[in-house]
């Protein structure tokens, strides 16, 4: 069968075996196929989000923003958690398989033939597919989550009108290494000079000063150019913000709408749209902050009779994050936690961030690249002083999430809270599981 003929889940197999390697960092290659595209994106103000963590709920929060405010919009982000299609959504939906099939027959084509055909990745079919989307959808607004890194990966491929780095941790060491000044340098490689660059670390490295000094990139840093605040009572649900607008005059709300997702992240969002010139009403704002959810990120779902929460933390620097907003409900070692953590990521550091609201840990094995077995997890576990009897290892995501809703359901006294965490997959495994 011709490529021109696969239906998308053909077109996903094809992607997924047609490069040697499934990460390629660099934008020679994918540099070149988007130049062969001749795709034009001048109609859309361009966005490239980067960070270790915080860039989905960034995404999800700029969109949500600009969408009350009345742009239409694009995002892109990786990587999806049922179906391919919520990498790229249109308005807040989730692209078609249509429309897919229609750009990765354009990429395939510009790949060329014979011994001058460019080979690429998943992840840059991929990304080169939602450029090609927004050159035919055309909307106000195109949100471009980076994948790994900044510098070298495929979104980079385009120079965007403002970047973001949300937050910068050690992650990913075999790529980024583990210095943080480098993967500072490295995320900050998405600017442009002239262009704004906004940093949502709290303490971030000099290497994005300096690389911002060194090329002429206008910098926003948080509890430098803008900040926020956060009532610590239980009563008032709002929160404030100061920052500088497009001409670097000063800016400010009060009385914010608390969203669901991290209000360091909405604080990064706003002076994004500060510094961009499509401006959103302080009422678009509040809406967008009540209605921006993010899959995977501090998701409630029932199953099994039971509320759950699932989180994608997969590092130390969320897992604290999540550590702390089960602290302020009220749940301190009172969480029955699924876990399932991939071989690559600080297992030791992630466990150490959850301890203290754990109750027991339902560890499961995941079988996948680069996935660990309940057994080895446990491992890691005990060597933070958890007790044995307060673990339980599981062969799979189904058999965990029964055993921790049985457990916390024949609990005595304080209600317990299930919670699945530590990976995109093992949340992605739950969902399924979910839908099902």
């Amino acid at each position: 069968m011709k490529r021109s003929q696969y239906n998308l889940a053909q077109w996903l197999e094809w992607m997924e075996n047609n490069h040697p390697t499934e990460i390629d960092l660099g934008l020679a290659r994918v540099g070149q196929v988007y130049r062969q595209m001749q795709i034009d994106l001048t109609a859309s103000k361009i966005i490239s989000v980067a960070g270790t963590n915080g860039k989905g709920s960034t995404t999800a929060l700029l969109e949500a923003i600009y969408l009350a405010a009345g742009y239409t919009t694009l995002a892109y982000t990786s990587p999806h958690m049922l179906r391919y299609n919520e990498r790229v959504r249109i308005d807040a939906n989730d692209v078609t398989d249509l429309l897919l099939i229609e750009a990765f027959n354009a990429i395939d084509l510009a790949m060329g033939e014979g011994a001058a055909r460019i080979s690429l990745s998943y992840f840059e079919i991929g990304t080169l597919a939602a450029f090609y989307l927004i050159s035919r959808q055309q909307p106000n607004i195109a949100i471009l989550e980076v994948g790994l890194g900044g510098r070298l990966d495929a979104v980079n491929v385009l120079d965007a009108d403002i970047a973001v780095i949300t937050t910068l941790a050690i992650d990913h060491v075999d790529w980024l290494g583990d210095d943080i000044e480098q993967i500072g340098r490295e995320k900050a490689g998405i600017a442009r000079s002239a262009k704004p660059l906004i940093c949502g670390e709290l303490s971030p490295p000099s290497s994005i000063e300096q690389l911002a000094a060194d090329q002429g990139i206008p910098l926003s840093q948080i509890n430098q150019q803008f900040a926020y605040q956060q009532s610590s009572s239980a009563e008032d649900q709002t929160w404030s913000w100061q920052g500088l607008d497009i001409n670097n005059q000063a800016l400010s709300y009060t009385g914010l709408a608390l969203p669901c997702l991290p209000v360091q992240n909405a604080a990064t969002a706003l002076q994004v749209i500060a510094k961009l010139d499509q401006p959103c009403s302080l009422a678009a704002i509040n809406s967008g902050l009540q209605n921006a959810s993010a899959i995977g990120r501090l998701q409630t779902a029932s199953y099994l009779g039971s509320q759950l929460i699932l989180d994608v933390a997969h590092n130390p620097q969320s897992a604290l994050h999540l550590a702390k907003t089960l602290k302020k409900s009220g749940l301190m070692a009172r969480v029955h936690l699924v876990l399932g953590v991939l071989i690559d990521k600080d297992c030791q550091g992630l466990i150490a961030a959850l301890t203290e609201v754990c109750l027991h840990w339902h560890l499961v094995t995941l079988d996948v690249p680069r996935g660990q077995t309940a057994e080895q997890l446990q491992k890691t576990v005990l060597k933070q002083g958890v007790e044995k009897t307060n673990t339980s290892c599981y062969a799979n995501i189904e058999v965990a999430l029964a055993g921790a809703i049985q457990a916390a359901t024949d609990s005595q006294g304080a209600a317990q809270q299930v919670v699945v965490a530590g990976s995109f997959v093992t949340v992605g495994q739950a969902l399924e599981l979910l839908e099902k």
